[in-house]
């Protein structure tokens, strides 16, 4: 599979590293060139895949784009480069942003009164033409990078209305050696959101070390 990433930074790195695991051919794309470059020879290093650093033209190409940069970022992107996008299936997978009073950068809530939620809508709404999935690990970009928490895989939560699509990303998360765990459909997003707000509270109050991510029991 090829898959095109959009960001090299935390999120950017830990997508890069499971798409290579995976086997996946990654072409990767940054504002910095120069750290593309270092994050493609770390994440895919020992890997069934690759990973190169790429323009965005290029890494635009493949039909799987991940958007592992932050959502106004994402929203200027998408706006910028919507006529490449369409058919795409584009897999969102950054937290919410939210200030310490729980309000988002639109000065809504932090979800907004819509079921995707707020930041969602507006992404959705600069490409509609696109199939959309919510990939959502629960977790910092460091123990995704692992893939493993406490001993067991790390679990991730997709949701799309698209169900090849969600199908897709669904395996490509179990071949990286994650556990993908199907979400429903898209309007769980915002559940997703939430889940991922909480998850990064506790780990704040709680201030871990290793990272944090939450998992659904039994494992298997």
């Amino acid at each position: 599979m090829r898959v095109g990433i959009i960001g090299a930074g935390a999120m950017g790195r830990a997508m890069a590293r499971r798409a290579a695991l995976a086997g996946s051919v990654v072409r990767l794309a940054d504002g910095s060139a120069g750290r593309a470059r270092r994050v493609a020879r770390e994440t895919s290093a020992g890997t069934p895949g690759s990973v190169v650093a790429a323009t965005v033209r290029a890494a635009l190409q493949p039909g799987l784009v991940i958007l592992a940069v932050d959502r106004a970022e994402s929203l200027e992107f998408l706006r910028s480069h919507h006529g490449l996008l369409a058919g795409k299936v584009l897999v969102e997978v950054t937290a919410p942003r939210t200030d310490a009073h729980g309000t988002d950068a639109y000065g809504t809530g932090a979800y907004g009164s819509e079921p995707y939620g707020t930041e969602m809508c507006d992404l959705m709404a600069a490409v509609p033409g696109a199939s959309w999935v919510r990939a959502c690990a629960a977790g910092d970009a460091e123990s995704i990078y692992r893939g493993l928490i406490d001993g067991h895989p790390v679990d991730i939560f997709v949701a799309a209305d698209d169900e090849p699509a969600k199908i897709r990303v669904i395996e490509l998360a179990n071949r990286s050696g994650l556990r993908a765990l199907d979400a429903g459909t898209l309007d769980r997003a915002r559940v997703l959101d939430e889940l991922t707000s909480l998850g990064r509270e506790i780990s704040h109050r709680l201030a871990t070390p290793e990272g944090w991510a939450i998992k659904l029991l039994p494992s298997w």
